[in-house]
């Protein structure tokens, strides 16, 4: 009974894995964290499970997590700590943990038993090869080959891990955006988030995609995050831009030399840098080595872009996402829209666009066509919803282009125009305020619009739009 209770009373390590994997790939993670002082065979333990079901849901994995914790007597059955808890997560496995803190602990954090976190390349805002998975192809490589669930790749997992998803959307809205400091933090949950800056070689790099690690994107594994509204949705009022921030106070860190799936075999050797730097992450006690931790690995990360500066036409670079999600002044999703952006002097700025280029001259043209074809480059919308796009942003090319901009024509602004089609000759968009919304001055002039463009980000955008009809009368006389 007493060693039972020496056990209960030391700090547990939980280890989850991502999509289409299961803990036999992290034995040697095991071993190499009991070798270097996390804890013991017995409270380092593994969390499986079924990623490839086509009907498992994120409230499923969490709901079946929350019960296996009280069934090993980690937890309370109300939900309260027993022991302290570290989590050590891959891929998928970030935003099953961030569901799992948000749906039992978001308003008891001081109930929650988890003292530290450290998360292996996450895929907190998505993977450009999750929508390849639900493919015949994918199915294919992925799929499940057994008797009564034959080809099945976990598509409800995969919708919301593929880009731009409503799920993510959701998720942040409710774990990042909803308080006013974040649990994420020194004091509380500390978070470590590591990830790898190189993307697949040999046959694997097919997949890859610019701004990931061959599986997800680096930008979208933080979740240095804000959230951006642009209200169009009442036409006696300008729009306005509303910004709501997140998470600032965690750990994060890119590496050199290491993809998604190096990450974690680097456990297989005795001695490296992931071994160490999570091993650290874990053995963290107080909010001043947290801090030094985190300025630690800032000084990895610039040295790890330092490093690549310039390779591959900066394939390399710091990359930015967003996520943009356009609805009605009721809420409705709205999937057809186009946004197109545009470059000009600052001096034309307050003038009406809403013709079109017709103000342009030939030098603004060309920069509008360059600007437009880098910042929707990587573009993808949602295969369920499409009222969701991903855009993901090369900064060094961004940054270049501005300063070219500025040679060619002096101060000069970004202007975005969204153009929604009418959904029939009676139900339609009302356009006349979407046609020249400035987002960029180079002057540094007021724009009604915060600050946009930051590295290794996930800035999420709202556009609200209004709906409108010409199907509904009034009047004295019958129709």
């Amino acid at each position: 009974m007493e060693r039972r209770d020496q056990l209960m009373a030391e700090t547990h390590t939980l280890i989850i894995h991502g999509w289409s994997d299961c803990s036999g790939s992290f034995v040697e993670m095991k071993k190499r964290l009991k070798e270097n002082g996390i804890g013991t065979v017995d409270t380092i333990l593994y969390a499986d499970y079924e990623s490839r079901e086509d009907n498992i849901t994120f409230n499923d994995v969490v709901d079946g997590l929350q019960s296996r914790l009280i069934e090993k007597e980690l937890i309370n059955p109300d939900g309260t700590k027993k022991v302290d808890l570290n989590i050590v997560i891959h891929s998928t496995g970030g935003l099953v943990v961030r569901h799992w803190l948000w749906r039992y602990y978001s308003d008891r954090i001081e109930d929650c038993p988890v003292k530290r976190i450290v998360m292996l390349a996450p895929a907190n805002f998505g993977s450009p090869l999750a929508h390849r998975g639900k493919s015949f192809l994918g199915r294919l490589v992925k799929g499940r080959w057994k008797v009564g669930d034959f080809l099945e790749v976990g598509r409800r997992l995969l919708d919301g891990l593929e880009l731009g998803s409503p799920y993510q959307w959701q998720l942040a809205h409710r774990d990042l955006f909803s308080r006013e400091v974040s649990y994420f933090n020194k004091d509380q949950v500390q978070l470590t988030i590591l990830t790898g800056i190189e993307d697949y070689s040999g046959i694997r790099g097919w997949v890859n995609k610019p701004g990931t690690d061959g599986t997800i994107v680096i930008a979208g594994s933080s979740i240095d995050s804000i959230k951006l509204k642009l209200d169009f949705s009442n036409p006696n009022t300008p729009c306005e831009w509303t910004q709501t921030n997140t998470a600032h106070d965690f750990c994060f860190g890119v590496l050199a030399n290491l993809d998604h799936g190096t990450i974690v075999s680097e456990f297989e050797k005795e001695r490296g840098r992931i071994i160490d730097l999570t091993t650290e992450a874990l053995k963290i006690e107080t909010p001043e080595q947290f801090t030094a931790y985190q300025t630690k690995l800032e000084n990895i990360t610039n040295i790890t872009y330092r490093a690549y500066a310039g390779r591959s036409n900066n394939r390399y670079s710091r990359y930015q996402q967003f996520i943009i999600h356009a609805i009605d002044d009721h809420g409705a999703a709205v999937d057809d829209f186009t946004i197109e952006f545009y470059v000009y002097k600052a001096t034309k700025a307050e003038k009406d666009l809403i013709d079109g280029r017709k103000y342009f001259n030939r030098t603004e043209e060309k920069l509008s066509t360059l600007f437009q074809r880098e910042l929707l480059r990587e573009i993808h919308t949602h295969s369920k919803d499409k009222s969701y796009r991903r855009l993901l942003v090369n900064l060094e090319n961004l940054n270049a282009l501005i300063e070219k901009a500025k040679e060619q024509l002096g101060e000069f602004v970004i202007s975005m125009r969204i153009f929604v089609p009418s959904v029939d000759k009676g139900i339609f968009y009302e356009l006349d305020t979407l046609q020249n919304v400035v987002i960029y001055r180079s002057d540094g002039g007021d724009t009604d619009a915060p600050s946009l463009f930051f590295d290794n980000t996930t800035t999420l955008i709202e556009l609200q739009v209004d709906r409108r009809t010409s199907y509904v009368r009034i009047s004295t006389d019958p129709k």
